[in-house]
């Protein structure tokens, strides 16, 4: 499976997100619904390929154990390769939220109209310098924010000896 679809994620994952914005504007005809496809695509991919990563981490030992027990496809999805993934799970995710905290304000300055990507773009056309500082602050803070707060849930999800 990995080997089916690795090409076409690695094709896909290497579109920059905002070149998708004009296709999800002319298929969902609002700002809205295109910004949120932005995210989701945007974060998507490290998702995914941490993912990958952490599935093919799991120790053979695991794998070796799992088949003398003759765990069941469900137990061992919940038992052994779930737990296993998670610590990568949540580095595809902050780092996905990261991606797309950037992407979701370009995509507003290009769209337009609203969100703290069109109130830069509005400062900069305006020259009010000092707003456009303090708004980078605030995208700053804000990514700060997400970032602590996906690894305070990772924190509380994730067992201690997997980190």
């Amino acid at each position: 499976m990995y080997d089916a679809l690795d090409p076409i994620f690695q094709v896909l994952r290497t579109i920059p997100p905002l070149a998708w914005l004009p296709i999800a504007l002319a298929a969902l005809k609002q700002s809205n619904p295109s910004a949120i496809f932005v995210i989701f695509i945007t974060a998507i991919w490290p998702i995914i390929i941490n993912t990958t990563v952490g599935v093919q981490q799991i120790p053979q030992d695991y794998k070796n154990v799992a088949r003398v027990l003759r765990l069941s496809r469900q137990k061992y999805f919940f038992k052994v390769l779930f737990p296993s993934a998670v610590p990568y799970i949540f580095t595809g995710l902050r780092i996905g939220i990261g991606l797309s905290w950037l992407a979701i304000v370009a995509a507003e300055m290009l769209v337009g109209g609203v969100g703290i990507g069109f109130f830069i773009w509005d400062a900069y056309n305006s020259s009010r310098l000092s707003e456009i500082i303090l708004a980078l602050t605030y995208v700053g803070l804000v990514g700060l924010f997400l970032d602590r707060m996906v690894a305070f849930v990772a924190s509380k999800v994730v067992p201690e000896d997997k980190k």
